[in-house]
This record gives C-alpha cells, sequence and structure tokens, in this order.
C-alpha cells in the first residue's frame, strides 16, 4: 500500500488558511477518535507556548487516510529555556499496523534539533495501547519509563513538569503517570492483537494501566539529543529491538 505524505506548519499558515485546515484536521479527528471533542483540538493546535505545529498528512489514493500533529513548545525549566515535542497521531482503521508516525516524529525531531542545537530538546507522549508502547520502547534504551531501568532525574523532571498541563492526571508509581485520552476507534480483531503479551513491554505497560481500554494513557518522556535519534533510526532501519 503506497501512502503518501505531505507536511504544514500549522503556526505558520495564515489565519484563513489556518481555518480551513482545521476543518480538515477536525473532519478526520472524529473518525479517528470518536470521543474528540472540538475543544482539545483547538487548544492543541492553537497553544500559545507552540513555537511550531507541524502536521504530517497521509493520503492512499488521493484520500487523507491519517494525520500526525507535532507540537513543538517552548517552555521554562529552572530557568532554562526548553523545547517539548508532542504527537497526536491516527490513521483510519483500515490503514494502520505501521510506525509511519514514529518515523515522521523521528524525521521532525532532528531537523528541529540541527536547527537548535544548544537548546535541550524532549518528546513527551501519552501512549494508550500497549502495541504502541512497546514500539517506542524497544527502539530506544532512553525512552520512560520502562521495565529494568531507573527513570534519569531530567527525565523525571520533565514529565512533573509537562503532567499540569493534563487534566485528571493520576500517579500509580515513582514516575508512573497516567492520565485520561480519546480511545482511538479500533475493531475486535485489533483489540485482541493489542494484548499481545509476548514481551515485557506489553507486560509493563498492562500492570500499570489495566484499564487503558477505559481511555487512560501511560506518560512517557525521551531525551532528544543527536545519540539517542541516531539510535532510533538506526533500530528502525535494522528492525532492531533493545530491551
Amino acid at each position: 500500500m503506497k501512502i503518501k505524505e505531505s507536511v504544514i506548519d500549522f503556526v505558520q499558515l495564515a489565519q484563513e488558511e489556518q481555518h480551513l485546515q482545521f476543518q480538515k484536521i477536525w473532519a478526520l479527528e472524529q473518525l479517528i477518535f470518536p470521543t474528540s471533542t472540538i475543544e482539545q483540538l483547538y487548544s492543541c493546535l492553537y497553544d500559545s507556548t507552540a513555537v511550531s505545529i507541524p502536521i504530517v498528512q497521509y493520503f492512499h489514493r488521493g484520500k487523507l487516510v491519517g494525520q500526525n500533529i507535532i507540537s513543538i513548545l517552548k517552555l521554562e525549566l529552572n530557568g532554562q529555556a526548553i523545547f517539548i515535542i508532542s504527537s497526536r497521531a491516527g490513521f483510519l482503521t483500515e490503514y494502520r499496523g505501521r510506525s509511519r508516525s514514529l518515523n515522521s516524529a523521528i524525521r521532525v525531531a532532528l531537523n528541529y534539533r540541527m536547527r537548535n542545537p544548544f537548546t535541550p530538546l524532549w518528546f513527551v507522549t501519552t501512549l494508550m495501547q500497549p502495541k504502541i508502547y512497546t514500539l517506542f520502547t524497544s527502539r530506544s534504551v532512553n525512552f520512560f519509563p520502562r521495565a529494568g531501568r531507573k527513570m534519569p532525574k531530567a527525565h523525571a523532571d520533565i514529565l512533573n513538569l509537562m503532567q499540569s498541563r493534563h487534566s485528571g492526571a493520576e500517579v500509580r508509581g515513582e514516575n508512573i503517570i497516567v492520565h485520561p485520552c480519546n480511545m482511538p476507534k479500533v475493531t475486535p480483531e485489533q483489540l485482541v492483537r493489542l494484548r499481545n503479551r509476548a514481551n515485557s513491554h506489553n507486560q509493563f505497560f498492562l500492570q500499570h494501566v489495566p484499564d487503558y481500554f477505559d481511555g487512560k494513557g501511560l506518560m512517557c518522556v525521551c531525551r532528544l539529543d543527536f545519540s539517542t535519534i541516531c539510535e532510533t533510526i538506526f533500530n528502525l532501519a535494522a528492525d532492531r529491538k533493545v530491551k
């Protein structure tokens, strides 16, 4: 299946074009996340701390089948400026099953890392499916929280900073933060595949977020330095998985 991509930066669009793109994004959002609200999408796209919001749109035979909203926020921690990248990705049910959104996020992160080499860059995302969590944790040992490795203090500080931006956040253990998310529309067959318990990453996620079926997600963090980005790119290219 040949999927084509296009990228726009929502922040750089004129006001009228922003309005047109918002309507297109919202129409697909409703198909992917039936419980999503227009207010949630609005707060994401019009975040005053966002310096850039690249939106990757995926097309199959001219039809928009998925999108990845990648927000780049400029915040401050302990008196130091930092960039936080987050990803809000989704595909129509029949186009899921690959790591397209992760590849898109890595390309955006690498580009921003090269343009801003001296400002700390972090990736913070909330994952609400064990299969997706496994995809991320199996590609980099620096993606937290994870089984068998204590989270560094710098990573924990970023999680605590971002926790306040999510309503209903709940601490379930040391550096284990869960909050309500929009559940994507899934088929019964996909639900079965999501519960594959064959590896430690799945087991770790299910241990801490057994209620993900009810729309709960696990907040995760990774520092995007050059070594971590290169490690992830290599592991994806070679289909190499880490514990």
